[in-house]
Order: C-alpha cells, then structure tokens, then sequence
C-alpha cells in the first residue's frame, strides 16, 4: 500500500503550515500509511503470499523464476496476483490448478489479474483479527501523540532560544492538534471498515461509530484494493473470467 493510493485521506491545510506543523505532518502522514498498509496485509497468509518462490517456468527457451514476471498479494479472501505478459499468465494458472491445487481461478484480463478465492475465516480467526484490527488503531494514536509530544518538546527549545515566538508557537499547536484530529478519523475509519471486512458486519455499539460507520465507504475500497486496479476503458466492460 503506497501513499499515491491515499491521497483522498491525507491533511489537507486550507493555509500555509508553519514549519513545526508541516515537519510534524510529513511524520505523522508516514505513520498513518503504515497503519493502513499494515491493516491491508492483516490476515493474509506468508504461505500464499510465498507459495510460488521455488516455480520456474520456461521464457525463450530458458528457465525463467515465475516470480520475476508476477506481484503477489495475499488478502483476507483472496490472492491475487499481477502478470502483464500472457505466456507467463497462461502458465501461471496452469500451475495454480495442477500443481498448487486450487480449482477456482478467476483472469481479469483488462487489468491483468489472476485472482484465487480463498475459504472463508474460522470464527476464531476472526475474532483474532478484529482484536488486532483494534490493537493497531490503538497504536497509531499512541504514536501521532508521541509524535506530538516531541513536537512540543521542539517547539519549547525553539521558544527559548528565540527561534519562534509565542504567537507563532501557539498557532502551531493549533495546527498539530488539528492534524492529530483529522489522522486519528481516518484511522477509525479504516478501523471500522476492516472490522466489518473481516466480521462480514459492523454493529456501532456508541453514536459516533454509528456516524463513523456511515462513511467507511472509501476507506473500504482502499483495503479492498479497488483504489490500486488499472480503470477500465468506457467502451469495454470489464471482463472476469472464470478458468476451469
């Protein structure tokens, strides 16, 4: 999960940021990306997101490593798995029937993806994951405010030794509390959305969850991957075929 496919969720000041604010943004913007990028990869399996390391298959007459012409990403229910050369494609799903065993193979063509359902969670798996969903939401705040907190210790050492004044250092702190408001949304947001990705529903247990819930939309399509496909073009309907 890369920033580029976050940017609809990024601080956005409506003025220019003091140099404190904007130094402070840049790190929390970073923390808040690896929270989501963690929350992306949470219940995907090392053993499908490896599972074609030792494959080889056959370029121009040479032995080629199959992952050096795929990306692999294992999601929750899903793998999936880019290939923009159609040899290696064909070959590629060759192998998951016959070799890796799984009968149900889906080829987007238009956006050049192989995409391998997965069996569904146990009860216990994902109850494991939403208290790891939960967990992360918890960090992240912990560490906009540790990241907040030494901001402050900045800003003091700037006061006392002139480099900024009251005024400024004021307006500062307005700033940073206005960007630890707006990261600590988005990340319920993605919170939320993942839990109810994992759970199959949400049940909002306080009245700002409720309003939270309400706009989760975005935020799922991002964990769903939907914000990274190639768009389609308008006079092709995209075409998702199923491969017996």
């Amino acid at each position: 999960m890369e920033e580029r496919y976050l940017t609809d969720f990024l601080f956005i000041s409506e003025s220019e940021l003091k140099s404190y604010s904007d130094s402070f943004e840049s790190r929390a913007r970073d923390r808040f990306v690896a929270f989501v990028k963690e929350l992306f990869e949470l219940g995907s399996s090392d053993e499908y997101r490896t599972m074609f390391h030792s494959d080889k298959i056959v370029i121009n007459k040479r032995n080629r490593r199959l992952l050096d012409y795929i990306e692999v990403s294992a999601l929750i229910d899903r793998v999936e798995i880019i290939s923009l050369n159609q040899e290696v494609t064909q070959r590629l799903i060759e192998i998951i029937k016959t070799e890796k065993g799984f009968e149900t193979v889906q080829y987007d063509q238009a956006n050049s993806r192989v995409t391998i359902p997965l069996p569904p969670l146990t009860m216990n798996q994902m109850l494991e994951l939403s208290d790891a969903i939960i967990a992360k939401e918890k960090q992240i705040e912990r560490n906009l405010f540790s990241v907040k907190a030494q901001t402050g210790q900045q800003i003091r050492k700037g006061i006392e030794n002139e480099y900024i004044d009251n005024i400024d250092a004021a307006k500062v702190s307005k700033e940073i509390d206005q960007i630890v408001e707006h990261y600590l949304h988005v990340g319920k947001l993605f919170s939320i959305a993942k839990r109810e990705m994992v759970m199959g529903s949400f049940k909002p247990k306080t009245p700002e969850d409720a309003e939270l819930y309400e706009q989760i939309g975005p935020a799922r399509d991002v964990l769903l991957g939907k914000t990274m496909e190639q768009p389609a073009s308008e006079s092709e309907p995209e075409d998702m075929t199923m491969v017996e």
